[in-house]
């Protein structure tokens, strides 16, 4: 980040690549001054004109100049507009005569937005709600980012947070005065506050991490022993022939992936190579990496072949060589829906259910084997109906779906570290004395205030900042 807050930055704000429209962005104490580079006259504050930028005296452009005065501006400060035609010819003679210009300077990444959140124009939740929907890529993201951006987080933050200073401001009374008791009616106010506001918090964090799997999407792996027909359900679910699918055994050799809109979550379907007994050393990498590929999965998808009756003891190999895989990653330690790596979730499918045997195979050992029913589906892989059956199955597992929108506040783990230090603190505050030891309750309640803090960014953090505004483009 540029060292000096004070120049007027610019820079284009729109894809890079002829366009009809370009639009460049200009924002500082001399942004009024812009169109005089140009020889147009500057709009009046809050209205737009038509004019002709001039360069030596050539016609450069015929292009829309807008002005907003800080701070009723997307930054607070003065802001000026060039909506231009997208010619690279245009765009760069624009540029060259700004960066000409005293004063004027090329912004960073995402230094619009820094100034807009320097300038009290929007909290650091916003600002995130604002990258998340830069880069929302299904209707459930773009919902989720408006959510945030219209304080979804910032609203209960910041009121948990008024609540909580408030109650160390009367803890903070109560250590000045110490020679006097506090009547019992006050600290039972405020234990019965703290329980609820504990209790607020608690609910918030047991979300099954539905914000996180929205915003960041999920992997599926399919594993399961050769010919089961996982190429098949690749192909069924990705609505094309992804995958090559032939009755050899041992035809996917290497992961082959595609990408799916499941109820709002984006999400990767890996196929992967089958599970067997094999001295080929080419399909013997394969199906490591398949072992792999699915102990890092957020959930495994097992394809069985149901027409078989061995299935079962099929099953038994490929846990045993994902969980041997799962062991031995503990460098993963990624949260899915509130589960480790080491309690990745599945779902078993018995799939070929067009051969009427799978279902008398299924029987005994599907009761046996499978406390939930819900945990193994018997499916046709040909059949379009089973497989929009198996995508809502896949969908429900990923993220429950009937958790409603308003509900969910948590969008990164950061949001969700500061929540959880917040309460563990709470809870601390709660086992000291507040007559004999208010200065270690008040202590924990400023902890938790200061965590809640730092998620709107109403205390320092500088920390956060450069990783955050370097995500976003350098014209926003």
């Amino acid at each position: 980040m540029s060292d000096n807050a004070n120049d007027t930055i610019y820079a284009v704000a729109t894809p890079p690549g002829r366009s009809a429209i370009a639009v460049i962005r200009i924002s500082g104490g001399n942004a009024a001054k812009t169109p005089v580079l140009f020889s147009a006259p500057c709009p009046p504050a809050g209205q737009f004109n038509v004019s002709r930028l001039m360069l030596a005296g050539k016609v450069l452009d015929q292009v829309i100049l807008l002005f907003m005065k800080g701070p009723q501006s997307s930054t607070g400060e003065d802001v000026c507009e060039i909506h231009c035609h997208g010619s690279r010819a245009v765009i760069d003679a624009i540029m060259v005569q700004l960066e000409r210009a005293s004063g004027f300077r090329l912004a960073d990444p995402g230094e619009f937005t820094r100034r807009s959140f320097s300038n009290g124009k929007m909290d650091l939740s916003g600002v995130e709600g604002l990258a998340d929907l830069i880069d929302a890529q299904t209707p459930a993201q773009l919902h989720q980012a408006w959510a945030q951006i219209d304080g979804a987080l910032r609203t209960p933050v910041m009121a948990w947070r008024a609540e909580l200073i408030e109650i160390v401001a009367r803890l903070e009374a109560m250590i000045d005065f110490s020679d006097e008791d506090l009547p019992p009616v006050i600290e039972k106010n405020l234990r019965k506050g703290t329980k609820a506001l504990i209790t607020a918090l608690a609910e918030n964090l047991a979300d099954g991490g539905v914000g996180e799997l929205v915003r960041d999407g999920v992997v599926v792996a399919l594993v399961g022993p050769v010919n089961a027909g996982k190429s098949t359900v690749l192909n069924g679910l990705a609505g094309r022939a992804a995958a090559i699918v032939s009755d050899e055994a041992g035809t996917t050799r290497d992961i082959i992936q595609i990408q799916l809109d499941l109820y709002g979550v984006p999400t990767i379907i890996l196929d992967t190579a089958g599970i067997r007994n094999t001295s080929g050393a080419i399909e013997m990498e394969g199906i490591k990496r398949s072992v792999k590929a699915a102990a890092n999965a957020d959930l495994i998808l097992v394809i069985l072949d149901g027409s078989d009756k061995n299935w079962p003891e099929a099953c038994d190999k490929i846990e045993k060589a994902i969980n041997r895989q799962i062991s031995q990653s503990s460098t993963n330690q990624r949260i899915v829906s509130g589960k480790s790596i080491n309690d990745r979730p599945r779902l078993y499918v018995l799939n070929k259910a067009d051969r009427g045997i799978v279902r008398a195979n299924c029987s005994s050992e599907y009761k046996d084997k499978y406390n939930n029913p819900h945990d193994m589906l018997v499916i046709s892989a040909k059949k379009q109906t089973d497989i929009d059956f198996l995508s809502t199955a896949l969908a429900k597992r990923l993220t429950p779906l009937n958790h409603a929108d308003s509900g969910v506040i948590i969008t990164r783990q950061r949001h969700r570290q500061s929540m959880q230090i917040a309460h563990d603190a709470l809870g601390r505050a709660l086992t000291h004395d507040f007559q004999q030891a208010p200065e270690l309750a008040a202590e924990d309640f400023r902890l938790a205030a200061g965590a809640l803090g730092r998620i709107t960014g109403e205390i320092d953090v500088e920390e956060l900042l450069g990783s955050i505004f370097s995500a976003f483009c350098i014209g926003k």
